[in-house]
């Protein structure tokens, strides 16, 4: 209660250019504040104005307005009201209320509710020789700036009460304008306050934006190269920066493109559509659909040598930064169309790519899975080596599996016999010759048949840790392969065996799995074996 009385006193000492205060005859006016559940309105922001306050541009914020004191943990407030009139307005997450009020001797305003706040955007006139104008609401802190184009948004306002639009110059900061409105709950209203434009559209390309059947009004669109990437490496939550707007009935008028492939993005408050499109796609638009946006979060793996990437996708401007572990969040995507992703590093060289498509409104954790070999393509970077010791022939090729109907991996060898040491063979590659910090590793799953036994081995070996006895490897138990094709998996907890082939489990995998350069297949006994689809889970590299 101290504190509250200090707030008091202190609405005492305002200026009556700026904010309200009381004066002599004033009285104390109580209420409380409820939500429109019926629940009260803890803690609420409460704030005085004058009825034709208008904030400055030094102190411009997008704040409905800064609190002057607030209300208790049960909703009830009490100040020194004004002797006028005055503009009361209250504020607990996204619901307000504003209304004017006279004291008149009432000592009470009672019980008041909170409703959804609506959004207010669109275009004001900007005049000759300024580049942008300021728009505000009387009686209240918020003021933004609009673009170039005159195009503005107010992202919370109060409903339901009659609300003065204020604008001021970009150039001198004075008021030359101003209009009246009254806001639905939970609304995204626009208005368009520029005058009529002569239709000069000729040899424009023209298309329409809708959402559920109905015209998108003032939405903005973006068009970038498919494979555009911003220049610099910076967090930015706007998926596109705007190039276009539409106008008040949701038609976009564009010049055409040059031949090629681009990402046509239009958006507005949490719908979007998103595609790749080609020049001549686009200039046979007709209709766009926008859609619920998505939250996009997942894991990308790091190299060992960093503590975080940038992620991206093609053709839109939005950008984010991993954490330690590689995780990331992408908000508002577009949904319904493919999305690519890429991951750069350290001087933004590229890790990898990554195609999602989202489900409209959805926002789940993916997951990471890399496929890391499937043999239909790409058959390089596999070596299969000889056990020394122990081996005196073998052989590998990559042939068409009649079982499998794809291309597959086999090997074929043939070992000494001795009854004083395991031979054996290995086929792998080098993941990377600086590693991969595998620590959200899951598991790894692959298909496999011959006549022998086979384990999976990560590592981290070069020939100079091999003379020093410090290469480190996590190893699998030895696995019996049959004539059938058997899938396999084995997490990463099941990687016991280090280099001494000791079972010493949590030291092993844990020594390792910051630091992991290649993965080995190997293999003893029998004469021969077939691998196909090798995936790591948990991590995308």
């Amino acid at each position: 209660m101290k504190r509250l009385a200090c707030i008091i006193s202190a609405l005492m000492l305002w200026s009556c250019s700026d904010k309200v205060a009381g004066g002599p005859g004033s009285e104390t006016t109580n209420g409380i504040a409820y939500l429109d559940n019926g629940a009260v309105a803890s803690y609420a922001r409460i704030a005085i104005r004058s009825v034709d306050f208008t904030s400055s541009v030094d102190s411009a914020t997008n704040e409905i307005v800064n609190a002057d004191f607030y209300a208790d943990s049960l909703g009830n407030f009490s100040f020194e009201s004004p002797d006028s009139e005055y503009r009361l307005t209250i504020v607990y997450g996204g619901s307000a209320h504003t209304g004017l009020y006279m004291t008149k001797g009432d000592t009470s305003i009672g019980s008041i509710t909170l409703e959804p706040t609506a959004t207010l955007g669109g275009y004001a006139d900007v005049p000759d020789s300024c580049e942008y104008v300021w728009v505000g609401v009387r009686g209240m802190d918020e003021l933004v700036r609009s673009d170039s184009t005159g195009y503005f948004q107010l992202s919370q306002l109060p409903s339901n009460d009659s609300l003065q639009i204020y604008f001021l110059r970009g150039d001198n900061h004075r008021e030359f304008s101003d209009t009246s409105l009254k806001l639905t709950p939970n609304a995204s209203e626009v208005i368009d306050l520029q005058p009529a434009k002569p239709d000069s559209l000729e040899g424009k390309i023209k298309f329409v934006a809708v959402a559920d059947g109905k015209a998108v009004p003032f939405a903005s669109l973006a068009i970038r190269k498919s494979d555009y990437r911003p220049d610099s490496l910076r967090v930015n939550n706007v998926v596109v920066e705007a190039d276009e707007y539409a106008d008040k009935d949701g038609v976009f008028a564009i010049d055409s493109l040059k031949s090629g492939d681009y990402r046509l993005t239009v958006m507005q408050s949490g719908l979007a559509y998103s595609k790749v499109l080609s020049a001549k796609q686009i200039a046979k638009l007709d209709t766009v659909e926008l859609t619920a946006t998505s939250n996009y979060m997942s894991r990308v793996t790091l190299q060992a040598s960093e503590s975080s990437a940038w992620v991206g996708v093609y053709g839109l401007d939005v950008m984010t930064k991993t954490n330690a572990d590689g995780s990331f969040s992408l908000p508002m995507l577009p949904s319904n169309d493919t999305l690519e992703l890429y991951f750069v590093g350290k001087k933004n060289k590229l890790y990898v790519t990554k195609d999602v498509v989202l489900d409209e409104g959805s926002a789940d954790f993916d997951s990471p899975s890399v496929v890391l070999k499937d043999f239909e393509k790409d058959t390089t970077n596999w070596y299969f080596n000889v056990d020394s010791i122990g081996s005196k022939a073998v052989s590998h090729s990559f042939e068409t599996d009649k079982d499998r109907k794809s291309k597959v991996f086999y090997g074929k060898y043939s070992l000494v016999a001795n009854n004083n040491y395991d031979a054996w063979v290995v086929t792998g590659m080098l993941l990377r010759s600086e590693g991969w910090n595998l620590s959200s590793l899951d598991s790894i799953s692959f298909y496999a048949k011959g006549s022998g036994e086979i384990r999976v081995s990560l590592e981290n070996w070069d020939t100079i840790s091999e003379v020093a006895g410090l290469s480190l490897k996590a190893s699998s138990e030895w696995k019996k392969l049959s004539s059938k094709w058997t899938r396999i998996v084995v997490k990463y907890e099941d990687l016991c065996y280090n280099s001494k082939d000791e079972k010493v489990c949590y030291t092993t995998w844990n020594s390792l799995k910051s630091d992991v350069r290649q993965l080995n297949f190997f293999v003893r006994n029998g004469t021969e074996f077939y691998l196909d689809d090798i995936v790591l889970y948990g991590v995308l590299f």
